[in-house]
Protein backbone atom coordinates (compact mmCIF):
# COMPACT_ATOMS: atom_id res chain seq x y z
CA UNK A 1 0.00 0.00 0.00
CA UNK A 2 1.34 3.43 -0.97
CA UNK A 3 1.74 6.23 1.56
CA UNK A 4 -1.02 8.42 0.03
CA UNK A 5 -3.46 5.48 0.08
CA UNK A 6 -2.62 4.73 3.72
CA UNK A 7 -3.08 8.38 4.70
CA UNK A 8 -6.45 8.44 2.95
CA UNK A 9 -7.63 5.35 4.84
CA UNK A 10 -6.52 6.81 8.18
CA UNK A 11 -8.39 10.05 7.47
CA UNK A 12 -11.51 8.08 6.49
CA UNK A 13 -11.29 6.09 9.74
CA UNK A 14 -10.88 9.28 11.79
CA UNK A 15 -13.95 10.66 10.05
CA UNK A 16 -16.03 7.63 11.03
CA UNK A 17 -14.76 7.73 14.62
CA UNK A 18 -15.21 11.50 14.93
CA UNK A 19 -11.81 11.79 16.58
CA UNK A 20 -8.21 12.36 15.48
CA UNK A 21 -5.97 9.33 15.91
CA UNK A 22 -2.71 11.06 14.98
CA UNK A 23 -1.21 14.44 15.77
CA UNK A 24 0.64 15.68 12.72
CA UNK A 25 3.36 18.33 12.49
CA UNK A 26 5.82 19.15 9.78
CA UNK A 27 8.47 17.07 11.57
CA UNK A 28 6.64 14.11 13.05
CA UNK A 29 3.45 12.10 13.35
CA UNK A 30 2.42 10.63 16.70
CA UNK A 31 -0.63 9.01 18.25
CA UNK A 32 -3.08 11.13 20.15
CA UNK A 33 -4.37 9.89 23.52
CA UNK A 34 -7.50 8.62 21.76
CA UNK A 35 -5.34 6.98 19.10
CA UNK A 36 -3.23 5.16 21.69
CA UNK A 37 -6.35 3.78 23.38
CA UNK A 38 -7.76 2.75 20.01
CA UNK A 39 -4.55 0.89 19.05
CA UNK A 40 -4.55 -0.98 22.37
CA UNK A 41 -8.14 -2.12 21.84
CA UNK A 42 -7.49 -2.99 18.19
CA UNK A 43 -4.50 -5.17 19.11
CA UNK A 44 -6.60 -7.06 21.62
CA UNK A 45 -9.26 -7.66 18.98
CA UNK A 46 -6.67 -8.98 16.51
CA UNK A 47 -5.19 -11.29 19.16
CA UNK A 48 -8.66 -12.60 20.02
CA UNK A 49 -9.40 -13.16 16.34
CA UNK A 50 -6.14 -15.04 15.79
CA UNK A 51 -6.80 -17.18 18.86
CA UNK A 52 -10.31 -17.98 17.67
CA UNK A 53 -9.03 -18.98 14.22
CA UNK A 54 -6.36 -21.17 15.83
CA UNK A 55 -8.92 -22.87 18.05
CA UNK A 56 -11.15 -23.57 15.06
CA UNK A 57 -8.24 -25.08 13.13
CA UNK A 58 -7.21 -27.19 16.12
CA UNK A 59 -10.78 -28.32 16.60
CA UNK A 60 -11.05 -29.34 12.95
CA UNK A 61 -7.79 -31.28 13.24
CA UNK A 62 -9.05 -33.03 16.37
CA UNK A 63 -12.20 -34.17 14.58
CA UNK A 64 -10.27 -36.37 12.15
CA UNK A 65 -6.57 -37.17 12.52
CA UNK A 66 -4.03 -39.90 13.25
CA UNK A 67 -1.40 -39.80 16.00
CA UNK A 68 1.57 -42.16 15.81
CA UNK A 69 3.96 -42.61 18.73
CA UNK A 70 6.38 -45.21 20.06
CA UNK A 71 6.93 -46.48 23.57
CA UNK A 72 9.23 -48.92 25.31
CA UNK A 73 7.34 -52.13 26.26
CA UNK A 74 7.78 -51.81 30.03
CA UNK A 75 5.84 -48.52 29.92
CA UNK A 76 3.44 -49.38 27.08
CA UNK A 77 1.73 -52.23 28.93
CA UNK A 78 1.33 -50.37 32.22
CA UNK A 79 0.44 -46.82 31.21
CA UNK A 80 -1.06 -46.53 27.79
CA UNK A 81 -4.22 -48.64 27.63
CA UNK A 82 -5.90 -46.23 30.06
CA UNK A 83 -4.35 -43.10 28.54
CA UNK A 84 -5.44 -44.04 25.01
CA UNK A 85 -8.92 -44.90 26.23
CA UNK A 86 -9.30 -41.53 27.99
CA UNK A 87 -8.08 -39.64 24.93
CA UNK A 88 -10.33 -41.61 22.56
CA UNK A 89 -13.41 -40.87 24.67
CA UNK A 90 -12.71 -37.12 24.44
CA UNK A 91 -11.54 -37.18 20.80
CA UNK A 92 -13.34 -40.06 19.05
CA UNK A 93 -12.32 -38.87 15.59
CA UNK A 94 -8.59 -39.20 16.29
CA UNK A 95 -6.92 -42.55 15.64
CA UNK A 96 -4.04 -43.34 18.01
CA UNK A 97 -1.32 -45.70 16.73
CA UNK A 98 1.12 -47.00 19.35
CA UNK A 99 4.21 -49.08 18.59
CA UNK A 100 6.00 -50.79 21.46
CA UNK A 101 9.69 -50.86 20.58
CA UNK A 102 13.10 -51.41 22.03
CA UNK A 103 14.91 -48.17 22.86
CA UNK A 104 17.01 -48.37 19.68
CA UNK A 105 14.02 -48.97 17.42
CA UNK A 106 11.98 -46.23 19.09
CA UNK A 107 14.71 -43.62 18.63
CA UNK A 108 15.11 -44.57 14.97
CA UNK A 109 11.39 -44.21 14.37
CA UNK A 110 11.42 -40.72 15.87
CA UNK A 111 14.47 -39.67 13.85
CA UNK A 112 12.95 -41.06 10.63
CA UNK A 113 9.66 -39.26 11.22
CA UNK A 114 7.66 -42.50 11.44
CA UNK A 115 6.22 -41.35 14.78
CA UNK A 116 5.79 -37.87 16.23
CA UNK A 117 7.20 -38.66 19.67
CA UNK A 118 8.29 -41.48 21.94
CA UNK A 119 8.09 -42.44 25.60
CA UNK A 120 11.14 -44.01 27.19
CA UNK A 121 14.51 -43.39 28.73
CA UNK A 122 16.96 -40.60 27.97
CA UNK A 123 17.97 -40.92 24.29
CA UNK A 124 21.51 -41.48 23.10
CA UNK A 125 21.30 -39.03 20.19
CA UNK A 126 20.85 -35.96 22.40
CA UNK A 127 21.94 -33.57 19.64
CA UNK A 128 18.99 -34.72 17.49
CA UNK A 129 16.43 -35.73 20.10
CA UNK A 130 14.93 -33.63 22.91
CA UNK A 131 14.09 -35.32 26.22
CA UNK A 132 11.53 -34.09 28.76
CA UNK A 133 11.93 -36.19 31.94
CA UNK A 134 8.73 -37.08 33.79
CA UNK A 135 9.81 -39.41 36.60
CA UNK A 136 12.58 -41.55 38.07
CA UNK A 137 12.02 -45.31 38.00
CA UNK A 138 14.28 -47.20 40.47
CA UNK A 139 15.54 -50.72 39.78
CA UNK A 140 14.42 -53.48 42.13
CA UNK A 141 15.37 -57.11 42.69
CA UNK A 142 12.83 -59.63 41.38
CA UNK A 143 13.06 -63.05 43.02
CA UNK A 144 10.92 -65.89 44.29
CA UNK A 145 9.39 -65.52 47.75
CA UNK A 146 11.43 -68.48 48.93
CA UNK A 147 14.72 -66.96 47.71
CA UNK A 148 17.35 -66.13 50.41
CA UNK A 149 17.14 -62.40 49.55
CA UNK A 150 13.35 -62.22 49.54
CA UNK A 151 13.00 -61.34 53.23
CA UNK A 152 15.38 -58.38 53.07
CA UNK A 153 13.96 -54.86 53.39
CA UNK A 154 16.71 -53.72 51.00
CA UNK A 155 19.51 -55.52 49.21
CA UNK A 156 22.83 -54.30 47.77
CA UNK A 157 23.74 -54.66 44.12
CA UNK A 158 26.79 -56.78 44.96
CA UNK A 159 24.59 -59.26 46.80
CA UNK A 160 22.17 -59.45 43.87
CA UNK A 161 24.95 -60.15 41.35
CA UNK A 162 26.07 -63.22 43.28
CA UNK A 163 23.00 -65.01 41.91
CA UNK A 164 22.21 -66.09 38.30
CA UNK A 165 20.79 -63.15 36.39
CA UNK A 166 17.80 -63.17 34.05
CA UNK A 167 17.83 -59.95 32.05
CA UNK A 168 16.17 -58.11 29.23
CA UNK A 169 18.29 -58.23 26.09
CA UNK A 170 20.84 -55.75 24.75
CA UNK A 171 18.98 -52.92 22.97
CA UNK A 172 16.34 -52.67 25.66
CA UNK A 173 16.11 -49.55 27.81
CA UNK A 174 16.89 -51.65 30.88
CA UNK A 175 20.24 -52.78 29.51
CA UNK A 176 21.02 -49.37 28.02
CA UNK A 177 20.70 -47.83 31.49
CA UNK A 178 21.90 -50.65 33.74
CA UNK A 179 25.10 -51.70 31.94
CA UNK A 180 26.90 -48.31 32.18
CA UNK A 181 25.91 -47.99 35.86
CA UNK A 182 27.44 -51.39 36.65
CA UNK A 183 30.54 -50.73 34.54
CA UNK A 184 31.12 -47.48 36.44
CA UNK A 185 31.22 -49.53 39.66
CA UNK A 186 33.48 -52.16 38.13
CA UNK A 187 30.76 -54.80 38.51
CA UNK A 188 30.60 -57.51 35.84
CA UNK A 189 27.18 -58.34 34.41
CA UNK A 190 26.87 -61.60 32.51
CA UNK A 191 23.24 -62.77 32.49
CA UNK A 192 22.47 -66.46 32.42
CA UNK A 193 19.43 -65.68 30.25
CA UNK A 194 18.59 -62.70 28.03
CA UNK A 195 15.01 -62.19 26.89
CA UNK A 196 13.02 -59.63 24.91
CA UNK A 197 9.88 -59.31 27.06
CA UNK A 198 9.67 -58.64 30.78
CA UNK A 199 6.79 -61.13 31.09
CA UNK A 200 9.21 -63.84 29.98
CA UNK A 201 11.74 -62.60 32.52
CA UNK A 202 9.11 -62.90 35.26
CA UNK A 203 8.20 -66.41 34.20
CA UNK A 204 11.84 -67.51 34.28
CA UNK A 205 12.32 -66.05 37.76
CA UNK A 206 9.10 -67.68 38.89
CA UNK A 207 10.46 -71.03 37.69
CA UNK A 208 13.48 -70.58 39.94
CA UNK A 209 16.07 -70.16 37.19
CA UNK A 210 17.56 -67.01 38.71
CA UNK A 211 16.79 -63.44 39.80
CA UNK A 212 16.32 -60.26 37.80
CA UNK A 213 16.93 -56.53 38.00
CA UNK A 214 13.97 -54.62 36.61
CA UNK A 215 12.67 -51.05 36.93
CA UNK A 216 9.82 -50.74 39.39
CA UNK A 217 7.27 -49.76 36.74
CA UNK A 218 8.16 -52.80 34.64
CA UNK A 219 7.24 -54.96 37.63
CA UNK A 220 3.64 -53.71 37.78
CA UNK A 221 2.43 -56.40 35.38
CA UNK A 222 4.31 -59.06 37.35
CA UNK A 223 2.83 -58.19 40.73
CA UNK A 224 -0.29 -60.24 40.01
CA UNK A 225 1.55 -63.44 40.89
CA UNK A 226 1.97 -64.47 44.52
CA UNK A 227 5.20 -66.31 43.79
CA UNK A 228 7.44 -63.30 43.18
CA UNK A 229 8.90 -60.79 45.62
CA UNK A 230 10.16 -57.30 44.72
CA UNK A 231 12.96 -55.98 46.91
CA UNK A 232 14.27 -52.37 46.71
CA UNK A 233 17.99 -51.84 46.14
CA UNK A 234 20.05 -50.20 48.85
CA UNK A 235 21.76 -47.94 46.30
CA UNK A 236 19.46 -45.23 44.95
CA UNK A 237 21.74 -44.52 41.99
CA UNK A 238 20.39 -47.58 40.17
CA UNK A 239 17.47 -45.83 38.53
CA UNK A 240 16.32 -44.75 35.09
CA UNK A 241 14.72 -41.51 33.95
CA UNK A 242 11.49 -41.87 31.98
CA UNK A 243 10.21 -39.07 29.79
CA UNK A 244 8.90 -37.87 26.46
CA UNK A 245 11.16 -37.78 23.40
CA UNK A 246 10.77 -35.61 20.31
CA UNK A 247 12.92 -34.72 17.34
CA UNK A 248 14.57 -31.34 17.85
CA UNK A 249 13.13 -28.55 15.74
CA UNK A 250 9.91 -30.44 14.92
CA UNK A 251 6.58 -28.98 16.03
CA UNK A 252 3.94 -31.52 16.99
CA UNK A 253 0.60 -31.49 15.18
CA UNK A 254 -2.35 -30.12 17.17
CA UNK A 255 -3.78 -33.62 17.94
CA UNK A 256 -0.35 -34.99 18.88
CA UNK A 257 0.32 -32.02 21.16
CA UNK A 258 -3.01 -32.58 22.91
CA UNK A 259 -2.19 -36.27 23.39
CA UNK A 260 1.39 -35.45 24.42
CA UNK A 261 0.11 -33.10 27.15
CA UNK A 262 -2.27 -35.78 28.44
CA UNK A 263 0.55 -38.34 28.57
CA UNK A 264 2.76 -35.90 30.47
CA UNK A 265 0.11 -35.15 33.10
CA UNK A 266 -1.08 -38.71 33.51
CA UNK A 267 2.30 -40.38 33.78
CA UNK A 268 3.59 -37.88 36.32
CA UNK A 269 0.51 -38.26 38.52
CA UNK A 270 -0.22 -41.97 38.20
CA UNK A 271 3.29 -43.35 38.57
CA UNK A 272 4.25 -41.10 41.46
CA UNK A 273 1.10 -42.19 43.25
CA UNK A 274 1.92 -45.83 42.47
CA UNK A 275 5.44 -45.53 43.81
CA UNK A 276 4.15 -43.88 47.01
CA UNK A 277 1.78 -46.80 47.56
CA UNK A 278 4.59 -49.33 46.96
CA UNK A 279 6.83 -47.62 49.54
CA UNK A 280 3.97 -47.68 52.02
Amino acid sequence: MTQPALSAQIKALEGKLGSALFQRTTRRVQLTAEGARFVLRARRLVEDLNQAVGELKDGAALERATIAFSCIPTIAAVAFPRIIREFSVNHPGVKVQMTDDTTTAMERRILNGEVEFGVGGAPRWREALAFSPVLEDPFVLVCRRDHPLARRAKVSMREVLKHPQISLAVGSNVRTVLTPLLEAEGLPFTPAYELVHHHSVGAMVEAGLGVSLLPSIACDMLRKTSVLRFVPLAEKRYSRAIGLITRRGVVLSAPAQRFYDLVLRTMATRFRRSQTMQRA
